[in-house]
């Protein structure tokens, strides 16, 4: 069997061979994105994809994505009932007062968290998970739209005669993963349940709410789009948006977003408490997002008991992560000193929020100064940051029309595969020539493209 990195190169090579040769090829990226303004693809009034190429994988590569991404669910489903039912377990992981009552309140929905995203970037031979986004992942819309707009380019075209291709929608399987959710665990009655998706509306991911909508309604189910301070509930416990009564409530809106305006939201929180409406995710997930959950998942002590094949995924899939706390800890088998270790090995080692988002207050080691790293972990050691191992970041070729001439520009590669309940379906890719790839950094987002076995 042909090595799947090597297939991917050449692939890779050959589509930017056609790129180059195409003396079409700058008009198309116009088109690209013109045509990503004119459809609302958008983060914050700025195209998402901006390059010519889109991103690839093999099928067997993607096999192995999906392998390590259901070890992850399995232990995430594993550790579930102990987190929920252990509050001293969610105050090691970081919940306060406000998101362990909310984690309290019974919910039809079975997984604390059903959408969930997970945050790769690839290695040098292989790929390693950096987070869970347990409550809100975003971008499922934008990788859907992209995938079409690329499909209509003659350079891509030409490309997929030779290479067959695939693409698989996260946005299908969202929909397909929330009516499962209705039907199958809250007993839901209607044939085409009303949704609403719950949010700001003055946020740069705001068009893809229009997105979302536009698929749903095109799909047969009504969709509303509105502010949590809109929402009310009626006298049997339902979610009210615009005088309609809600079925499913796609909430997007984070619980550290809710606190601030929790007495405005009062009817919100009463529908959910009530139970009739279905919320997906569930308040639940955040007991899942925190970034201190790879802190259990890469402790032995923890996931010991884990079938074996798990802890396989785990270990070679999960970089060790610590809560930032004074503490005694096991690495590689020995017994140090949390923090003395985190100061002494600043090369290796990454810090980060524990509840954050869009790459906010990251700091990596090796860029850091002896300084400005000792003043991290002072200010962090109260447990508000993460420990992460480092992942070595593979760098992978994007042409980009730079003054005139094709020129590629090695960029980081951020694969994230999305889960339904416990199916995987399709993957966001973010793309960045620095060290952070999310959108909210600058990143690029692009669709992905499954390269045929041959």
């Amino acid at each position: 069997m042909s090595d799947p990195r090597s297939e991917l190169s050449a692939a890779i090579a050959r589509y930017h061979q056609l790129v180059r040769q195409d003396p079409d090829s700058p008009r198309q990226l116009a088109e690209l994105l013109d045509r990503q303004r004119e459809e609302n693809i958008l983060f914050g009034g700025r195209a998402m994809a901006t390059c010519l190429r889109p991103a690839f994988l093999t099928e067997e590569l993607y096999r192995r994505v999906e392998w390590a991404a259901g070890a992850v669910r399995a232990a995430l489903d594993a550790v579930s009932p102990r987190i929920l039912a252990e509050p001293a377990l969610q105050q090691a992981l970081g919940l306060n007062p406000f998101e362990q009552e909310l984690a309290a309140i019974p919910t039809p929905v079975r997984r604390l968290s059903h959408t969930t995203r997970l945050d790769a970037f690839f290695t040098a031979s292989s790929f390693r998970f950096v987070e869970v986004n347990a409550e809100s992942p975003a971008g499922l819309a934008y990788c859907h739209h992209l995938a079409r707009l690329y499909r209509g380019l003659p350079v891509f075209q030409r490309f997929a005669a030779e290479h067959p291709v695939r693409f698989i929608s996260p946005l299908e399987h969202l929909l397909h993963g929330l009516l499962r959710v209705y039907h199958e665990e809250a007993s839901g009655g209607s044939n085409h349940p009303t949704f609403a998706i719950v949010d700001f509306l003055d946020i740069p991911t705001y068009p893809e709410f229009l997105l979302v909508k536009e698929y749903f309604e095109r799909h047969g189910f009504p969709c509303l789009i509105g502010d949590p301070r809109q929402v009310e509930v009626d006298n049997q416990g339902w979610a009210v948006l615009q005088g309609r009564r809600i079925d499913v409530l796609y909430r997007r809106l984070l619980v550290n977003e809710l606190y601030p305006i929790r007495e405005e939201a009062k009817a919100l929180l009463a529908a959910y408490r009530a139970g009739r409406t279905v919320f997906v995710n569930s308040f639940r997930s955040k007991l899942l997002h925190k970034k201190a959950i790879f802190a259990l998942l890469s402790d032995p002590a923890f996931s010991g008991g884990l079938p074996a094949d798990v802890q396989r995924g785990l270990a070679e899939h999960v970089p060790w992560t610590r809560r930032l706390v004074p503490a005694f800890t096991e690495v590689a088998g020995e017994r140090v000193d949390l923090l003395e270790y985190v100061r002494a090995n600043r090369s290796r080692l990454v810090l980060k929020p524990n509840d954050e988002y869009g790459g906010k207050g990251v700091v990596l080691g090796f860029a850091a100064s002896e300084g400005e790293w000792g003043e991290a972990i002072a200010q962090g050691s109260d447990g508000s940051l993460v420990v992460q191992e480092l992942v070595e970041i593979h760098r992978e070729p994007f042409l980009h029309h730079l003054e005139g001439s094709w020129q590629e520009v090695q960029s980081v590669v951020d694969l994230d595969p999305y889960l339904n309940g416990p199916l995987p379906g399709g993957c966001l890719v973010r793309i960045s020539s620095t060290n952070l790839a999310n959108v909210t950094a600058g990143g690029g987002t692009l669709p992905l493209f499954l390269l045929a076995d041959r």
